[in-house]
């Protein structure tokens, strides 16, 4: 049975002794009350939510939900310290719309005391309150949450001859979650399994299923808090940071984000962090256009499949397929439509542009469907990841841990490639099957079950296949080795551009080859 608890402290100052006329017998008689007298307060408490700029009710009925033994304590300053007080008869069971007012009989508190009422919700079980703490609903409803949590405050004058009427101002902010998929249009909130709420000290997860709903959040009000908000799928981890947000008491905020993984990697020395899309770039045609997409799964790609071996020109396919293999294109080239991603068979130079210093002619980052904010790494950021970034925290016993070689089994089915390992992660030995080395060459020698890859994926961890390159319609090398655009062209040789590319036995982030070659693509997007 869950149990409803609402807390309270304030000040009140003493009678008798300091009034002008009071006998001593009259504070006597004050002080003589008897302590187990019961009086009836009266609560009324109202939970809010921004609404296009208007405070209201959460909904109109059902805001409040109580079962038979839920209770209201109360909590009061007794000489410095603090003393709880059941109360004796439980509240009514029933759901109640918002501004609902309840009664109960409080046990008396000892009246020599100057009392202080205050009437803060609590979880369940709780005898204090922590105001530097944020609380999170369990099960991801908005009625829930309204039942549970909430933070209200007053305090009122009390005399001799009663306990006041008070009325609860509620105090807590809510936090509306939507997480939309990579063009931001649709809400993809009945797929997470799971939120985790990190105020810089304590998490908080809610569990929840695809029936909930909406994610909702009670915070308690801040001046300046930095909040980050992960969601997972069973499969991939989103993030959002919120930092220096004031959340002010019975207001709504919303936060919306798109498919980002969780990780967070520097890539510059002024201390620029990113996140990864969730898998490689995607293009599919179906007969008359093309839609671009990430791949579904960090480990997913193509390879031989029709789509990297079908193009048929610049820009088509002669059968229908997905593309991940993409040539680097030059501003100069004067191809349009999905040619000038590289989406094409030719393999002269000229088409793909003739300047060595130009950029690319259209970053992959703005490919039409995917949503605003992503970009291609420079070749410069790719190197400062794998080869100088410092704040990759320990793996294995390594610190500044930057990347593996690494096998991951997905459901029966192993993948070669490379584990990229967020700043700040720390990971054991054994949370893997083997552990490879760190931070240098070793033959896939990382490797991992599916559990043990989707616990390193709640951690944020990056994977990225190995899945070859493509010349013409042509693959090879697929699940061996993995060779990644950078945005950054070779100012010696108009022919070519910088990629990272990584086999078995190597790591080479500063590397260039042909512009017409076909390679994966892994955006990113600035961390807010």
């Amino acid at each position: 049975m869950k149990t409803k608890k609402f807390l309270s402290m304030a000040a009140l100052a003493l009678v008798g002794a300091m009034m002008t006329g009071c006998s001593s017998d009259d504070n006597f008689a004050v002080e003589q009350q008897p302590e187990n007298q019961s009086k009836s307060v009266t609560l009324t408490t109202t939970i809010g939510l921004d609404d296009g700029g208007t405070t209201r009710a959460l909904t109109a009925t059902g805001v409040k939900t109580f079962a038979a033994g839920d209770q209201i304590a109360v909590i009061y300053t007794k000489n410095g310290g603090t003393v709880t007080k059941a109360v004796s008869e439980a509240l009514p069971a029933g759901s109640y719309g918002a501004n609902a007012t309840f009664t109960v009989t409080l046990d008396d508190p000892d009246r020599t005391q100057n009392v202080t009422y205050i009437y803060p919700a609590a979880m369940a079980g709780s005898t204090g309150v922590d105001y530097t703490k944020l609380n999170s609903q369990s099960n991801g409803t908005l009625t829930d949450l309204g039942s549970k949590y909430d933070l209200a405050t007053n305090s009122g004058a009390w005399n001799a001859g009663a306990l006041p009427s008070l009325t609860l101002n509620n105090q807590l902010a809510i936090l509306a979650i939507n997480l939309k998929n990579s063009t931001g249009a649709s809400d993809i909130t009945s797929t997470i399994t799971g939120v985790t709420i990190t105020d810089g000290t304590n998490s908080y997860a809610i569990t929840r299923s695809a029936t909930d709903g909406p994610i909702y959040v009670a915070i308690r009000p801040t001046t300046s808090a930095d909040i980050t908000v992960t969601a997972t799928d069973g499969t991939n981890n989103y993030t959002k940071s919120l930092t220096g947000k004031t959340y002010a008491a019975n207001n709504g905020y919303s936060v919306s984000w798109k498919m980002i993984l969780a990780g967070a990697f520097t890539v510059n020395g002024g201390g620029t962090q990113v996140h990864f899309a969730q898998g490689n770039l995607q293009a599919t045609y179906n007969g008359s256009s093309w839609t671009w997409a990430f791949a579904a799964n960090q480990w997913d790609y193509i390879g031989n499949a029709a789509g990297n071996t079908s193009i048929n020109g610049n820009g088509t396919v002669s059968t229908n397929g997905t593309v991940d293999l993409f040539g680097w294109v030059g501003t100069s080239s004067s191809w349009t439509s999905a040619a000038q991603w590289g989406i094409s068979a030719s393999k002269t130079i000229a088409d793909y542009g003739n300047f060595a210093d130009e950029a690319l002619k259209s970053d992959w980052g703005n490919v039409p469907g995917i949503g605003t904010g992503w970009r291609t790494l420079t070749s410069a950021e790719w190197q400062y990841l794998f080869n100088t970034r410092t704040t990759g925290g320990t793996v294995f016993g390594t610190s500044s841990a930057r990347y593996a070689h690494a096998t991951i089994n997905t459901d029966g089915t192993s993948v070669n490639g490379m584990i990229l390992f967020p700043d700040g992660v720390d990971i054991a030995s054994t949370e893997v099957t083997t552990a490879g080395t760190v931070n240098g060459t070793s033959a896939w020698a990382t490797t991992c079950t599916t559990a043990q890859w989707s616990a390193l994926a709640a951690k944020g961890c990056v994977f990225l296949p190995a899945a070859g390159y493509r010349e013409g319609t042509s693959v090879g090398t697929a699940g061996s080795v993995g060779y990644y655009w950078s945005s950054s062209p070779n100012t010696l040789d108009l022919s070519s551009a910088y990629r990272m590319y990584f086999n078995s036995g190597g790591l080479y982030p500063a590397s260039y080859n042909f512009r017409y070659r076909g390679f994966s693509v892994r955006l990113v997007r600035q961390v807010e």
